[in-house]
């Protein structure tokens, strides 16, 4: 496999997960002000109230299976909660710059800016794509441990900032459902994720969330290997992400393109 359709690959990957970040249940209201795990379930639930909003962020990827390949990134675009996107990528691999645009609806994935100059449709569901989607599988709902670490002003406007891990449990059964019916399946050996959260005090908004999530597999994951044994892999993904223009409508709507 090039290194080209390892990264187009990734890449693919990495942003189908983006709309699907605010699936977490929300809390009750109370009068009192909430908790850190209160409050992270009711700006989660605020989110997707809001149905829409604009993403700017950046993010890095290594991966290590015999055939180590590391590359930083930037995103920007919009996302219409639950399920769809408009996103552009732009990263540099090898001296060389890559800008990719995606769009995701209800589970598909289009993209441009791999090969050719125009759309095309990638394949869903696939196992690959259960893990590489880091949003997808830190949902709030594996939240065990929620703590304060600060109230910094962001824009002139209050927040709390929040800390949190993830249930390794919970999230090595995601990935594991996730590939349900599919063939081969990957082995999850270890898989760890922590996150931290920046909500606005007013309105209990996230403005801004920073995620990173590890993995180690075992299987058929499409990379080579120098490994002895086939298909080990060590893979590391972090998003920073900043949220605006919350509740705006999106233009032009989000579509299906023409594909190739």
């Amino acid at each position: 496999m090039s290194v080209a359709r390892i990264v187009g690959f990734v890449l693919l990957r990495l942003l189908w997960c983006l709309a699907a970040f605010a699936i977490a249940c929300g809390a009750p209201a109370t009068l009192a002000e909430p908790s850190p795990t209160e409050l992270l379930q009711k700006a989660s639930a605020n989110l997707k109230d809001a149905k829409t909003a604009h993403i700017d962020g950046t993010g890095s990827f290594s991966i290590s299976s015999g055939l180590n390949i590391s590359f930083d990134f930037k995103l920007n675009g919009d996302v219409e909660i639950p399920d769809k996107s408009r996103l552009t990528t732009d990263m540099s691999l090898l001296g060389q710059s890559v800008s990719v645009d995606t769009i995701t609806i209800g589970g598909r994935t289009f993209s441009k800016g791999l090969t050719g100059s125009g759309w095309s449709e990638s394949a869903a569901n696939d196992p690959q794509g259960a893990v590489l989607d880091p949003l997808g599988q830190t949902d709030l709902s594996a939240v065990t441990t929620v703590t304060e670490v600060d109230r910094p002003v962001i824009d002139g406007r209050n927040t709390r900032h929040l800390s949190y891990t993830i249930d390794q449990s919970k999230l090595v059964e995601k990935m594991k459902s996730s590939q349900s019916g599919t063939t081969p399946t990957l082995t999850v050996s270890g898989a760890t994720g922590r996150g931290e959260i920046w909500i606005r005090t007013d309105d209990n908004q996230i403005v801004r969330q920073l995620v990173t999530l590890s993995v180690d597999m075992a299987g058929d994951i499409g990379i080579p290997s120098a490994s002895p044994t086939s298909g080990k892999g060590a893979f590391e993904i972090s998003f920073d992400l900043k949220f605006s223009h919350l509740g705006e409508p999106v233009s032009p709507a989000i579509t299906a393109p023409p594909t190739q």
